[in-house]
């Protein structure tokens, strides 16, 4: 038997690649330039927030950057190979890492606890620590909700709590070929994440905004919307 499932596999497994290779061919061409543009900018915010914090000495949590810069490519990645549940759980562990590296910024124990296993905090702990943080010069109140909002959809993901987030019922999964549905819900959700979460970043290092590279500033702001431009002003 093991031997059959070990021919079955190499004959299999080029197929599957073939069908990948084909739908994230099919995805690239059926993206717009303007879809591109907005997709793939979204998925260079964590890496570009790494070299701003690195270059004003705050270097202890690459990790998290890094994991952090992971969970959206994946999310990226993914959406296009039709893969769209999947997708949206990166989102989520985006939403808790980002929370959790601007927690660990001012919990150095906490942080080598959690490297080592020992330290875990809820989320909802974390939304009431943001909301009274300091750093914060308007109230951002609003701003947790749309994250939390956005945890709690990609939750549903995770947990299958209804048909209509499993993988098997999307049309891409029904008709083995690209949706512009499945794709733009995933596209609206994907670039609204990481608006909400680039917004948290930028309103809690506000102070330190001016010292970072402006190479990378001018990526970071180009995200907000033209009403919000003035929100990074001294």
């Amino acid at each position: 038997m093991k031997d059959k499932i070990i021919a079955n596999a190499k004959e299999d497994l080029p197929l599957y690649f073939q069908d990948f290779n084909t739908f994230w061919n099919k995805s690239v061409a059926e993206m717009t330039d303007d879809e591109l543009y907005t997709t793939y900018r979204s998925s260079l915010v964590f890496k570009n927030w790494k070299v701003s914090l690195n270059s004003i000495d705050i270097k202890n949590l690459d990790l998290i950057f890094d994991e952090l810069f992971e969970d959206i490519n994946a999310s990226f990645f993914l959406a296009l190979l039709g893969l769209y549940r999947s997708a949206h759980m990166h989102m989520r562990s985006s939403i808790e890492l980002s929370f959790q590296l601007l927690y660990f910024l001012h919990h150095p124990i906490e942080y080598k606890l959690w490297l080592q296993g020992d330290f875990v905090i809820k989320f909802d702990k974390l939304q009431e620590y943001f909301n009274n943080h300091p750093n914060f010069e308007t109230d951002i109140r609003p701003l947790i909700q749309n994250i939390f909002k956005n945890w709690k959809t990609f939750s549903k993901h995770i947990h299958g709590e209804s048909p209509i987030f499993f993988q098997c019922e999307k049309d891409v999964r029904k008709t083995s070929s690209f949706s512009r549905k499945d794709f733009g819900i995933w596209k609206s959700n994907f670039e609204k994440n990481v608006y909400y979460l680039n917004k948290l970043f930028l309103l809690f290092f506000k102070k330190d905004f001016n010292r970072i590279p402006e190479a990378s500033r001018n990526i970071l702001t180009s995200l907000l919307e033209e009403d919000e431009k003035t929100i990074m002003n001294a």
